[in-house]
């Protein structure tokens, strides 16, 4: 493993900004650290970069112990959240600063920097102020600044957080693609799962200060191994007793569930082939989202999402529908599992 963090500690006063977090990078993935705000991923960062000393724990990159080592020697790059570019430097300028500190000959720094220009797209834009920037060139300037010398990991705080949201999924695709032609190890903070899923590699769940899961984006959101992570993960109903749902009459009244708004299917009463699967509700909500509605129901007490297609005929608050609860998430000592509805996966006999 290229990257590899062991039981990292970091107290700010009474405050436990880092748990035993512990996790390993492969060399040339991007990998997101993904939680809500307070739960430690920038705190991780700047560890990583060595603009924070851990309490105790280890950091290696590259089979080497890092933690006594002054930030400039790490070998790494840092796009911070505010690009915290030089007001009074150019485009050309700010992207050289890093090596004139290296003190690289001046050919050198050239050729590197007409290179950077060229790779992300500001060709033309050289001299150019910081103010003369839209927020998306800003942070292109940013990301060529921290690439300049080299680095062997690139760290992004919050990259996209102050660009606009078109501007923000550009970026993204063009982040992705860039890192993965340039193979550097990266990791970017984020509390935007959206982010998360449509950029990583593989993503790393923060939560208080301790990693919760680690994995492929598929593996997250379809193989959550803790309750935060499920919720947290794509829009998520907590269930305290799915036992009263049809089909799921056998789960314990003890074991917490989550259900997601693609688990269930809402509509009329009889656009279902097997009714006795589902179970009745009151529509207290209809909201518009591009290709679909987003519907939630009152069923039994506890408040559900779904999404409707378009093409279907529209639902109305107010009104009583069906929902068929395809499968849950179910959370014990164990771990999670799926739980699928028995009576639509084996339906009651009928008899005649």
């Amino acid at each position: 493993m290229y990257i590899e963090v062991n039981n990292l500690n970091k107290t700010f006063g009474k405050f436990k900004a880092s748990k035993e977090v512990s996790f390993t990078i492969e060399k040339g993935n991007l990998v997101a650290l993904l939680g809500p705000s307070g739960s430690g991923k920038t705190t991780i960062l700047r560890m990583l970069a060595g603009l924070e000393a851990p309490d105790s724990g280890d950091i290696f990159i590259d089979g080497k112990r890092v933690n006594k080592i002054a930030p400039g020697e790490r070998g790494i790059g840092f796009v911070f959240q505010n690009y915290a570019l030089f007001r009074h430097m150019t485009v050309y300028e700010n992207i050289a600063f890093g090596l004139q500190v290296k003190k690289a000959n001046k050919a050198k720094i050239r050729q590197r920097v007409e290179e950077l220009i060229e790779l992300v797209g500001l060709k033309g834009l050289d001299k150019r102020y910081p103010h003369q920037l839209s927020g998306g060139q800003k942070q292109r300037v940013a990301f060529a600044r921290a690439l300049a010398p080299g680095p062997s990991v690139l760290l992004l705080d919050e990259p996209f957080a102050a660009i606009d949201a078109k501007i923000r999924k550009e970026l993204r695709t063009w982040l992705k693609n860039m890192i993965h032609k340039l193979g550097v190890t990266s990791i970017f903070v984020t509390h935007d799962q959206e982010e998360a899923i449509d950029v990583a590699d593989e993503i790393i769940v923060t939560n208080l200060g301790a990693v919760e899961q680690k994995g492929t984006p598929v593996e997250i959101y379809k193989k959550p191994s803790t309750p935060f992570v499920a919720h947290f993960i794509g829009e998520s109903s907590i269930i305290e007793n799915a036992g009263i749902f049809k089909g799921f009459k056998d789960l314990h009244e003890d074991k917490k569930s989550i259900i997601r708004p693609e688990f269930i299917e809402i509509g009329r009463i009889e656009e279902f082939v097997n009714p006795l699967a589902t179970d009745r509700g009151i529509i207290k909500n209809v909201s518009f989202h591009g290709s679909s509605w987003e519907i939630s129901v009152d069923m039994k007490g506890c408040l559900l999402t779904g999404y409707r297609s378009l093409e279907k005929a529209p639902l109305k608050v107010g009104e009583e529908i069906a929902v068929l609860i395809h499968r849950l998430y179910v959370f014990d000592e164990q771990g999670t599992k799926i739980v699928e509805n028995k009576l639509k996966v084996d339906p009651m006999p009928v008899y005649i």
